[in-house]
């Protein structure tokens, strides 16, 4: 019988999912209205992928060729047409503000089983951090999800969340099938790859075979069929003068030619910074990060992956989860945008948040965090317990005792 303390919800102490259960209605309806902005380019994406009657240019395989404008990946694309004919866009919203509350609750359970020793014997920490930073986190989301509905940005966060939670069960297969859907979403999600390394080096090559064959599986008949697919990563927007990448003294008026390569370098290189000093689980916040830095764009919806990565971070990262820089972020990325116009205050605002919690964590005293080094994952330390039924079928294990190993 699994342990009931594993189990918060069932025993009697889930104040804080009925609060974000309510949270999340509240925010959804709210963006309800006037929301769907960008769904438009996932309904005409998905028409022209899967029916390409005699559409001028093309669609089809030479999809991305003809419309370099359709940053989405293939994944999102096959998602939105199966959401367009159940319900169209508002069943695609309601489906993607569930995700929020799924992914959050994959963060709880992940750090109960990562640290369950502190975590238990202290609950309230951990469901007071999560109805913190959850809350926020949930406003942006609703902007994600609802007002913006932009379902590849949903997909790629879900499958890091889920790529983490893979790395912990020690299931390389599943780590690197998360991987590489979440790049089939969205292409900047290859800033999550570095989390390969996050295995012991026997099991690295597994992680990286499921990758890159759902990712070729997914990109390569576009490439094949339409060689000018590789031309659609160039796709240029406005450089707004609020952005981070103004702050940093870039005035061109539209996106450097070097700017998206920039990004994924220094997402992957500060993620490798982490797992070499064990932090691994920063590797979403690093790159995202990263993007918030370089990017030229400004929108809401950059902002739930960041506040996704530090409740990550803080839930899994840190000993004693306390959502400061959730919060911190909150106010930076979604507040100060609506209480001034002030554009280079909200250029510096992004400039240094995103380096004030790179810093912090990279640079955060040992024994704040959760130690494990990479190779530890793998050979038993901090790994999700088999009698989790997330895992129990493909560990093939039965339901047992689980010894933790700091």
């Amino acid at each position: 019988m699994a342990d009931q303390s594993s189990r918060p919800a069932r025993s009697g102490a889930a104040w804080h999912w009925w609060f974000l259960g309510l949270w999340a209605t509240v925010w959804f309806l709210a963006d309800l209205h006037g929301g769907g902005y960008s769904w438009h380019y996932f309904a005409n994406g998905s028409s022209l992928l899967f029916s390409d009657s005699g559409a001028s240019p093309a669609g089809g395989l030479h999809l991305y060729a003809n419309y370099p404008n359709l940053q989405i990946g293939p994944l999102a694309f096959l998602c939105a047409w199966v959401l367009g004919n159940l319900g169209g866009v508002v069943a695609a919203q309601l489906t993607m503000m569930s995700v929020g509350l799924l992914v959050l609750r994959l963060i709880e359970q992940t750090a109960l089983a990562r640290q369950p020793q502190g975590l238990r014997s202290r609950p309230q920490t951990l469901r007071l951090t999560l109805a913190a930073a959850g809350a926020v986190f949930l406003i942006v989301w609703a902007s994600l999800a609802v007002h913006y509905s932009h379902l590849d940005d949903v997909l790629a966060l879900l499958f890091a969340a889920l790529a983490i939670r893979a790395v912990l069960a020690d299931v390389p297969a599943l780590a690197g099938l998360s991987l590489g859907l979440a790049v089939d979403a969205k292409p900047w999600a290859l800033v999550f790859l570095p989390l390969a390394l996050a295995v012991a080096r026997d099991r690295r090559r597994h992680v990286a075979f499921y990758a890159v064959a759902v990712v070729l599986l997914a990109w390569l008949p576009f490439v094949v069929a339409d060689p000018a697919t590789l031309g659609a990563t160039q796709y240029h927007i406005v450089n707004e003068p609020s952005s981070a990448l103004r702050a940093l003294g870039v005035s061109a008026a539209g996106t450097p030619s070097w700017d998206r390569p920039a990004q994924l370098v220094l997402g992957c290189v500060l993620g490798a910074a982490a797992i070499l000093r064990g932090r691994w689980v920063a590797v979403p916040l690093l790159g995202i990060g990263a993007r918030l830095l370089l990017d030229p764009g400004v929108y809401d919806y950059y902002s739930a992956g960041f506040l996704l990565g530090t409740l990550l971070w803080e839930a899994l990262g840190l000993r004693r989860p306390v959502p400061v820089w959730s919060l911190v972020s909150f106010g930076a990325l979604y507040l100060a945008p609506r209480l001034t116009n002030d554009a280079q205050v909200l250029g510096d605002l992004r400039l240094w948040l995103v380096l004030g919690v790179t810093l912090s964590v990279l640079l955060a005293p040992r024994d704040w965090c959760v130690a494990s080094k990479p190779n530890e994952v793998a050979a038993g330390a901090h790994r999700l317990p088999p009698r989790d039924p997330w895992v129990a079928h493909s560990l093939g294990a039965e339901a047992g005792r689980w010894t933790v190993h700091h």
